[in-house]
């Protein structure tokens, strides 16, 4: 059984790779057959004539990013750049794309075991499990408050000892809006300053 998730895992592996590979050499031979389309004008042409689709593609990026383990921060500030009039929209769906990421990554925990993921660093994760059946709600949401470390991981660890899934929920949610809400405003302040 063992066998089969490693194997699959490393199919995942290969798979997320060969993906950001193509669409990486897409971008670049576009870049290389059109390199006016990546102006400022008519990047902001682009954006206004096509705002609807953005705004789906944004929202809809924001909720899956945990799928391909990208960070969320990306999205915030992708969503402090389109949209800086609004910064409560970007606060919730900022928000929700993480609470939908976390709790994805809660559940994987249950078919993907953190030694088949994490291998020799295991050891690591086992000490972490045991801080977070010991101080479980304040562990999640300090760090999902600290912006150095990746949140999806300790998701992802709380699942693994079956945490308490709604006072996880509620520790990265607490933590998260503390966190966004500083980068949302900070970042609309300092667009506001500069433009």
């Amino acid at each position: 059984m063992s066998f089969m998730n490693d194997r699959k895992l490393i199919l995942l592996k290969k798979a997320l790779r060969w993906l950001w590979l193509t669409l990486a050499i897409i971008a670049l031979l576009f870049y290389f057959i059109s390199p006016d389309a990546f102006t400022a004008a008519s990047i902001q042409s682009f954006l206004g004539e096509n705002a609807t689709t953005i705004l789906i593609f944004y929202i809809v990026a924001s909720s899956i990013r945990a799928l391909f383990l990208l960070p969320s921060t990306i999205f915030v500030v992708l969503g402090i750049a389109l949209y800086p009039e609004f910064p409560f929209f970007v606060l919730i769906i900022s928000l929700i794309g993480i609470q939908i990421g976390a709790t994805l990554m809660y559940f994987s925990a249950s078919f993907l075991t953190p030694s088949s993921l994490f291998g020799k660093s295991s050891s690591k994760i086992q000490m972490v499990e045991e801080k977070i059946e010991k101080y479980g709600f304040w562990i999640v949401l300090l760090w999902s408050f600290f912006p150095a470390v990746p949140t999806d991981l300790i998701c992802f660890v709380a699942g693994s000892t079956n945490y308490n899934y709604w006072k996880f929920f509620l520790a990265v949610l607490l933590g998260e809006l503390v966190l966004v809400s500083v980068y949302v405003f900070t970042g609309v302040e300092l667009i506001e300053f500069i433009f």
